[in-house]
């Protein structure tokens, strides 16, 4: 492997966890900047929680290392200085339990002298945190009266109470309503601002491409990606304009419409003829026209569409289908060929695995 970037607070080196002669996570190889948010995504079973208590120390590899940098100096972790390198980790494994007897403030003042806080800090830390969060009012209430919403946002308040520079979060908004995941997620990037890194994993793919610098994708206990959202587009060659129309097409005029931007289209999206790279979602009223990700392409498609009398109202490329359809591909890929890394098929694949 490369050697350590100046820039890497954690680094997994060979990381491996075997249970019986069953490997959990093989080889795994990932280096997180200072002050990046690192998206973990993986199917279910695939070792991304095995991955993160392996850092918590709550597991230990069978093979490999993991280091981490504290007051400037990367070291590896071990029995004998977990301690003192996991004091400058949060950690947010799975999901939270609390007494439902307990109040924020008793959970928080627990959790920051267990990290060794500032004794005559501790009280001011914890205010600031929960105002942080929106629940000063609720600081002195009873856990049991709390949302799962409410919960998860102290499970995330006791992960940064000590104040660490490294934030490790499992699956931070599963189960929550959507208000609550919006939360979650604009404090995650509140983080990022004030200048802490963080792992995040998660089974939700958009919540990734909105907060995420870049993305490791896991599969069968092995990294299959490791990249921008940009640049594994640029790799796989393949992302999606979606389209809509200022008169929605009635259902009689949309295989002619089809038939027209085929026509018009077909050589400027830089994929295979034979690709159904253009569909039609009746839900949305929007259509999808897949392309080679080329943004010199993507001008040319809506010069051309302008140029032809579509009334265009939308033009757009959501990175969260665009992650979908990479997930979906990289994961298929590495199942089919181990040993591959996820790109030598996709340029050739002749079918899209799933749309928007």
């Amino acid at each position: 492997m490369k050697e350590i970037s100046e820039n890497a607070i954690v680094r997994f080196k060979n990381l491996s966890k075997k249970f019986g002669d069953f490997y959990a996570v093989s080889n795994v190889n990932i280096e997180i900047n200072n002050g990046e948010i690192v998206g973990f995504l993986g199917p279910n079973g695939a070792g991304k929680s095995t991955t993160m208590k392996m850092m918590a120390y709550l597991l230990k590899p069978t093979e490999g290392e993991i280091w981490i940098r504290v007051n400037g100096n990367l070291e590896k972790l071990s029995n004998h200085n977990k301690d003192y390198l996991l004091d400058n980790v949060g950690f947010l494994i799975e999901n939270p339990f609390f007494y439902g007897n307990v109040s924020p403030r008793m959970i928080l003042k627990y959790f920051a002298e267990l990290k060794g806080y500032p004794i005559k800090k501790v009280n001011q830390r914890i205010e600031d945190v929960i105002d942080m969060f929106g629940l000063s009012d609720w600081i002195d209430k009873k856990i049991k009266t709390f949302s799962k919403g409410m919960r998860q946002k102290i499970g995330i308040a006791s992960a940064i109470i000590h104040n660490p520079d490294i934030v490790v979060l499992d699956e931070p908004t599963t189960g929550l309503d959507p208000q609550a995941r919006r939360e979650v997620r604009d404090f995650i990037l509140k983080l990022k601002k004030i200048g802490k890194t963080i792992f995040l994993s998660s089974h939700l793919l958009y919540e990734v491409s909105e907060v995420a610098d870049r993305i490791a994708i896991i599969n069968r206990g092995k990294i299959v990606a490791f990249d921008t959202l940009d640049n594994l587009e640029a790799k796989a060659k393949k992302s999606v304009i979606h389209i809509e129309l200022l008169n929605h097409p009635e259902e009689q005029d949309l295989n002619n419409i089809l038939d027209n931007l085929k026509e018009i289209l077909t050589p400027l999206t830089g994929i295979t003829k034979d690709l159904n790279w253009i569909k039609y979602n009746h839900d949305t009223k929007t259509f999808q026209i897949f392309f080679n990700g080329d943004p010199k392409n993507q001008f040319s498609i809506l010069k051309t569409l302008l140029a032809n009398n579509f009334e265009v109202i939308e033009f757009s490329v959501p990175k969260a289908g665009l992650l979908e359809n990479l997930f979906i591909d990289l994961v298929s890929n590495s199942v089919s060929n181990p040993s591959d890394n996820g790109f030598n098929k996709i340029e050739n694949k002749k079918s899209i695995l799933m749309e928007e």
